[in-house]
């Protein structure tokens, strides 16, 4: 799979079965693509419970259709949590997070970061769904995944 380069605006962290990249540049936030196994899981179980392992109390903003990971068809969602920061304040923050399965093995590409509304003011220009500067970037990589024995790109 492809990843972002360590080094400005990310700090790479790799693992036997995916990538961390800390995106430390503009909004920050956290992208990880990676593999689990599936166990007999479908890829909506997988994503739900990813989101409320780390955002117990996010609420799901839309399903995103037709969603692929590593061009097989799965489950993708986009999620709000608003975390108390330490000064007592609330921060929206936006979860996407794509998975298909085949073969037992979950590719998983997921992103977290500060919601940030899109407009003419912020942003590439156009209104954004997404409305986080990470989900710009999971595009990039979300279909560079090659399942096991796939044919070359």
């Amino acid at each position: 799979m492809s990843y972002p380069e360590g080094g400005s605006p990310y700090e790479v962290t790799t693992y036997d079965n995916g990538v961390t990249a800390k995106y430390v540049g503009g909004d920050t936030g956290t992208l990880q693509l990676f593999s689990q196994p599936a166990e007999n899981r479908t890829p909506q179980e997988i994503a739900t419970a990813l989101i409320k392992k780390s955002f117990p109390d996010a609420h799901i903003a839309y399903k995103i259709p037709n969603a692929m990971v590593g061009y097989q068809p799965g489950y993708g969602v986009v999620a709000d949590s608003w975390p108390q920061g330490t000064n007592s304040s609330y921060t929206q923050m936006r979860v996407m997070v794509l998975v298909a399965v085949k073969d037992g093995l979950a590719l998983v590409a997921y992103a977290v970061g500060p919601y940030h509304e899109f407009g003419p003011n912020y942003g590439p220009g156009p209104p954004s769904g997404a409305n986080f500067e990470l989900a710009q970037d999971l595009g990039k990589y979300v279909n560079s995944f090659a399942w096991r024995g796939d044919p070359p790109r």
